[in-house]
């Protein structure tokens, strides 16, 4: 292998790992709050791309405009999970020591019942975008670098950055914070946890709405595609 083709593998796998990185955000903020592991995070990325590519394929927006709503569609439908669905399973174990382990098990059947929906909606095709900046690049050092991957990269840098910002000085974030801390000290110091909680799940979920819409250009698009990054 000479070194150029060993120097474009290395970059293409520095951008990937990040974007991968970007997209593990929301888990781990699930995570470190309310110690659940959301099996369903993957199928909720895959939700976020399949909006962008709808958006895209009847109103012709650009996936980088569709931003605008599949984050918000996504805060909904994490703040909607959290609040209907996991939330009654934290309150019949609100007394036990341990975190409700069972969580799990409810948000892998989250994930099976949107994955369905989904393939119930659109088939099991092979769904993609055809945008210009799918095929850009820009060259450093005489070596090509995809230009949507590297967006990808840059705003998984920047999320990151500015997440860690709004939790350290923003009311709400303090408050996500110490709950992740002490859950009861944090109530009983008049902080709402059930309110942080779906906050939290929102959030998670809204980064997927980020990069949902961030990966089509360069991403293929199937039912299963959630799966696959939930296990990566």
């Amino acid at each position: 292998m000479d070194l150029l083709t060993l120097s474009f593998a290395v970059i293409n796998g520095l951008l990937i790992g990040g974007i991968y990185g970007g997209v593990a955000l929301g888990l781990s903020l699930i995570f470190g709050v309310m110690r659940v592991i959301n099996f369903a995070h993957g199928s909720f990325l895959m939700l976020a791309m399949y909006c962008s590519y709808l958006l895209w394929a009847t109103l012709g927006l650009h996936p980088y405009v569709s931003i605008l709503a599949t984050v918000p569609f996504l805060f909904l439908v994490g703040y909607f999970v959290q609040g209907v669905v996991i939330s009654p399973l934290f309150k019949r174990e609100r007394a036990l020591v341990v975190e409700p382990t069972s969580a799990l098990l409810l948000t892998a059947g989250v994930y099976l019942v949107v994955d369905n929906i989904v393939l119930m909606a659109f088939g099991p095709d092979v769904r993609s975008v055809a945008v210009d900046i799918t095929y850009e690049s820009i060259f450093v050092a005489g070596l090509p670098i995809n230009l949507a991957r590297l967006i990808g990269f840059l705003a998984a840098i920047v999320v990151a950055a500015a997440l860690s910002f709004w939790l350290k000085h923003s009311e709400m974030g303090r408050a996500i914070r110490a709950t992740a801390q002490n859950r009861d000290a944090a109530s009983l110091s008049g902080i709402n946890v059930q309110m942080v909680y779906n906050v939290t799940f929102g959030l998670g979920c809204a980064v997927l709405g980020l990069f949902g819409a961030l990966l089509v250009p360069f991403f293929s698009i199937t039912p299963n595609i959630g799966l696959s990054f939930g296990i990566k």
